[in-house]
């Protein structure tokens, strides 16, 4: 079974006067990636293929999210369209980029991760959020191995989880 993960970059830093792409983490958005990481141990194996968009907030939630995982195997894009580019852009970059995968890691942005969800699924919608949140993560499960033809149809939505949910777990 193949899996796509998809998650919005955690909480940005505004406290700067930097462009968009360079907007790193605040302290929130470095202990939501801790919680994170610990959930998604439980849920998933080592993914094999991470796509990320270039915006330092999206790498830096890569980083402390997964880095910790001994990732020394896995192959890490760094996504141009994952920024700025269409869902059709999307999807046919995805298409070209998760065949042999088991399991693939994508960060990016609202709102094209909000749409993105539900085209990339087409059953368990009722596990969908109406707005991804920041470090939100949705795991959408498809019957092929590999993804052999990765046209992404029968995906099942078999997960939602966010930072919140464990706020016990949460520094502030």
């Amino acid at each position: 079974m193949s899996k796509l993960i998809l998650i919005r970059h955690a909480k940005s830093d505004w406290s700067g006067n930097v462009n968009d792409l360079q907007r790193g983490l605040n302290k929130r958005g470095y202990n939501s990636c801790k919680v994170i990481s610990e959930e998604l141990k439980k849920r998933i194996d080592k993914p094999d293929l991470f796509l990320i968009s270039p915006a330092l907030r999206a790498q830096l939630t890569y980083e402390n999210i997964f880095l910790n995982w001994d990732n020394k195997d896995n192959f890490l894009s760094i996504e141009e369209d994952l920024y700025h580019a269409s869902i059709d852009q999307i999807k046919k970059k995805l298409t070209s980029k998760v065949l042999g995968f088991s399991t693939v890691v994508v960060i990016g942005h609202n709102p094209i991760l909000n749409s993105l969800m539900y085209q990339l699924s087409t059953k368990g919608y009722n596990k969908l959020p109406v707005n991804l949140v920041t470090c939100g993560v949705v795991i959408i499960e498809y019957s092929e191995n590999n993804f052999k033809s990765p046209v992404f149809k029968n995906g099942e939505v078999v997960d939602y989880f966010f930072p919140r949910m464990f706020t016990s777990k949460l520094k502030t």
